[in-house]
């Protein structure tokens, strides 16, 4: 029997990948399970499963060319020598050069829905926008629907693909992960000082608060390894890097920006790394680390719009969410007396299946003492 592979889907915002290396040649068997080949996307390079078991007889995409997320990849049989015949659609060319699109060729791979002939990558993108592939005119070879067209319909239609996309994350991330939260006030009188007197040497490379809560959550992560773990496929792997996913507004609504482990850089070099991030979605570009990053807790700050406290959606790549809220005079109890406290109200939302309510508390108890130790 044949069996045909298909590229996983990515997740984020990711619709293609790169393929760096073949782990199994033509001819070779594969076991379920087994490592097929190694793919590149702009945030991770990671390894691909075979999840069925046989031998290769062929793949469809060459190294160092391109694959669109579910788009067939390899062809496997149950035997070394049994025949099969290729389909049309698998026949293809599954990718174009690195850095060309695979949809003008004419051999360019195209799944069909009805009479239609659609590249993999447009259908994903399709998706994304809520866009109706039957109102598309395709201007690919014999009528193929590409991205460029996908793309344009959303212009014609006054669609934002940014806003799309995230609508898709967050839909998917409240469907598929059993959320639950912890709230907390944070005391950030120590770290305000820190900021203050930091400002004031460093004037061409100021510091925020919201700095201050990325770096500190990092080091909290570090400190909660039950918390650094990441659940895919049903399997659990525990992460060393303390990586943390920026949630930045943009004018085209929210991106994420992926920051390789703050707490272990140098408070210069993480600004300088942070600015230049947030740059780069600012001006539409798609925002990657240094050092490839692949975070499991993200954080979203709305204080700088005077919220007081919110509840955020974790990305579906993550483990966790920290929401955190405006820093704003309370009044506190110190040795018996009534003063002035500065707090913000943070609310961490995690996946259940992952993450216990007492792993939770703990890095929270981690993330105040970060805070207090600036």
């Amino acid at each position: 029997m044949k069996h045909v592979v298909l590229l996983a889907d990515l997740g984020q915002t990711t619709s293609e990948a790169k393929v760096v290396k073949w782990l199994k040649k033509p001819g070779e068997k594969v076991a379920q399970g087994e490592y097929l080949l190694e793919v590149e996307t702009d945030k991770v390079t990671m390894q691909v499963e075979a999840y069925v078991g046989g031998y290769l007889r062929e793949a469809l995409v060459e190294e160092g060319h391109m694959a669109s997320a579910l788009a067939p990849i390899a062809i496997l049989t149950d035997t070394p020598e049994e025949h099969y015949e290729r389909p049309r659609a698998e026949a293809a060319s599954m990718a174009a050069a690195p850095h060309e699109a695979p949809v003008n060729s004419p051999n360019a791979p195209s799944h069909h829905s009805g009479d239609l002939a659609v590249a993999p990558a447009a259908r994903v993108l399709a998706r994304e926008l809520g866009i109706d592939l039957r109102a598309v005119a395709g201007t690919g070879t014999g009528g193929l629907i590409t991205r460029k067209d996908i793309e344009q319909s959303a212009r014609a239609r006054g669609a934002s693909k940014p806003m799309a996309a995230m609508a898709a994350l967050v839909t998917r991330s409240m469907q598929t992960i059993p959320h639950f939260y912890m709230a907390a006030d944070a005391d950030v009188s120590a770290a305000e000082r820190w900021k203050e007197n930091w400002n004031a040497a460093h004037r061409e490379l100021s510091a925020t608060f919201n700095d201050i809560f990325v770096r500190a959550a990092s080091k909290a992560l570090r400190d909660t390894p039950r918390m650094n773990v990441s659940f895919q496929d049903g399997r659990f792997e525990p992460r060393s890097s303390a990586d943390v996913l920026l949630v930045a507004a943009t004018g085209a609504g929210l991106s994420l920006v992926p920051l390789a482990d703050p707490g272990s850089q140098s408070w210069e070099e993480f600004l300088r790394s942070t600015r230049e991030g947030l740059a780069k979605v600012k001006e539409g570009r798609a925002a990657e680390s240094r050092r490839g990053a692949s975070p499991l807790l993200a954080i979203s700050n709305l204080g700088m719009f005077r919220v007081k406290q919110f509840v955020a959606i974790i990305p579906p790549s993550c483990t966790a969410i920290l929401a955190v809220g405006a820093v704003r005079d309370v009044p506190v109890v110190v040795n018996q007396r009534v003063t002035v406290g500065r707090v913000a109200s943070l609310t961490l939302s995690a996946d259940h299946r992952v993450v216990d309510g007492i792993t939770a508390a703990n890095f929270m108890e981690k993330l105040q003492e970060h805070l207090n130790a600036l």
